[in-house]
């Protein structure tokens, strides 16, 4: 199939002196080679009060040809405002947006993440003067943490009860409230928000611990527990978790299930967690000047995002609906 091919400068003035000349359409297209659809469009695109001007008609292709590039993948500016407020305020991922504006309308598709994805390496939701580190693609997260590689602890080890190969199916299934994994975010400073996901939810409760020491962590724990449905806590053998048997003898204790020494997967839910807590506390962040009420802040909002694992919906929602129907 042979490819189209525009007429050219040269050419136009060829048809705009046959044309003049009163010679036919059959004649001009043979004379430069065209067909003569090809002549008789340009001449009724182009002709004014039966007179054809070659140089008028060569700047129209040209404007025209200027303007058919592609239009921007976020031609809508009120569409594009949206897409930016959830990546740069609400840290959602494109695919986040995606799916949550599918379950919402009822499976219909008002922008693809694909879509969003090439609108963002293309720069179009940020307006022209902002800041690359500061706009939507510097929010977006590009890479997950490297596996630390270290020399085994040395400075003594804590007493566990039970390991994760002990934890009863039904923390493995995430079929129940109640089954927890425990971190602790550490910065330079002492004080450290401690993390606490449900497996099945996947809600995200703790709060900051004053400094990062067993006691203070314990604290930290008991507190956000309270009034929780309580199955299991697994957490890492980090010393700042030494004093899990004080937790466990709380009033509603909860036993506590540690993960093998250097098995930060067997935790995998808060793991990804505090991935998702680092887009707002970034690597260095000195715990002790940020406030309790910018920690909660930070961990409703990521209770507040739509999640891919639960079908598009939030961690708050999914935690009342499996609160209520137990």
């Amino acid at each position: 199939m042979r490819r189209y091919r525009h007429l050219s400068a040269g050419e136009r003035d060829r048809i705009a002196e046959m044309h003049a000349r009163h010679e036919g359409v059959s004649a001009i297209a043979a004379a430069i080679g065209r067909n003569k659809s090809t002549v008789s469009r340009e001449i009724a695109r182009n002709g004014r009060n039966g007179r054809y001007g070659a140089i008028a008609a060569q700047s129209r292709s040209d404007a025209r040809r200027k303007a058919c590039g592609p239009r921007k993948r976020l031609s809508d500016p009120a569409l594009a405002a949206e897409v930016r407020r959830r990546i740069v305020d609400d840290r959602r991922s494109p695919e986040q947006i995606d799916g949550r504006s599918r379950l919402e309308r009822g499976g219909r598709c008002v922008v693809s993440f694909s879509t969003i994805y090439r609108a963002v390496n293309a720069g179009e939701p940020d307006p022209p003067q902002a800041v690359p580190e500061e706009g939507v693609r510097g929010r977006l997260r590009r890479r997950g943490r490297r596996p630390r590689r270290g020399r085994e602890e040395t400075r003594g080890r804590i007493k566990v009860d039970h390991e994760v190969s002990e934890r009863p199916r039904e923390a493995d299934a995430r079929s129940r409230l109640g089954d927890w994994e425990d971190d602790a975010v550490v910065g330079p400073a002492p004080a450290c928000p401690v993390t606490m996901t449900d497996r099945a939810s996947r809600l995200l409760v703790g709060g900051r611990a004053r400094a990062h020491s067993s006691a203070e962590v314990a604290k930290a724990e008991v507190r956000a527990l309270a009034g929780r449905p309580l199955e299991t806590v697994t957490p890492d053998r980090g010393k700042e978790f030494a004093n899990h048997r004080e937790v466990s003898r709380a009033p509603g204790g909860v036993p506590f299930y540690f993960c093998q020494p250097h098995h930060p997967w067997q935790k995998p839910t808060v793991e990804n967690t505090n991935g998702l807590i680092r887009e707002f506390f970034p690597k260095g962040t000195d715990f002790s000047r940020v406030t309790d009420e910018e920690v909660q802040e930070v961990f409703e909002k990521i209770n507040d995002r739509p999640r891919k694992v639960l079908g598009f919906r939030t961690a708050n929602e999914v935690y009342r609906e499996m609160l209520h129907s137990a």
